[in-house]
């Protein structure tokens, strides 16, 4: 009778031990699915955010070649104002020796001819910086190229760590 009483008495402990497995399995199933959705939700944001940053920077390379094609009609353009500018200088020579007999107009006459020369340089000068800029830019768009690649690379391994979450996230058999 005490073999059967021990018996009933472990039987009973059994059953409780039983049910408290099971509560511990549905508790800790319903955490596992609370972090596989703030997984899930984690990387969702993360990929957002890639693809804004990709948008951006697609913005930005269409905005930097808007710019380079401005400086470089502005380049078109002082160009234009420097041959001009020759043109005036070879007019303001003629005039020069057309009226070497007035002292004063003469001066004035140098006086303007070397402010042509300072703006023909200045406008060379120029010509040479948007030249510079261009080259820059040109860099730059390289420079922005590389960033999508590599965002694109980064949109592929946010993917690939979804894979590999859910892939950690199934239960085990």
């Amino acid at each position: 009778m005490i073999e059967r009483d021990r018996i009933e008495a472990l039987t009973e402990l059994m059953s409780e031990l039983e049910q408290d497995l099971d509560r511990s399995d549905s508790l800790t199933g319903r955490r596992h699915r609370g972090v596989e959705l703030w997984v899930r939700v984690v990387i969702g944001l993360v990929a957002a955010l890639a693809l804004s940053n990709l948008y951006f920077v697609n913005d930005l390379t269409d905005e930097v070649r808007l710019v380079i094609t401005r400086m470089q009609e502005m380049n078109s353009l002082f160009t234009r104002v420097s041959a001009r500018m020759d043109q005036i200088s070879i007019e303001i020579d003629a005039i020069e020796r057309n009226v070497l007999l007035m002292p004063v107009v003469a001066d004035q006459m140098r006086e303007m001819s070397a402010h042509v020369t300072v703006m023909e340089q200045s406008v060379s000068f120029m010509d040479r910086a948007a030249a510079r800029l261009g080259d820059s830019v040109a860099i730059m768009d390289g420079n922005l190229h590389d960033i999508a690649l590599r965002f694109h690379g980064l949109n592929r391994s946010v993917g690939a760590m979804g894979v590999d979450v859910n892939q950690m996230a199934r239960p085990l058999p």
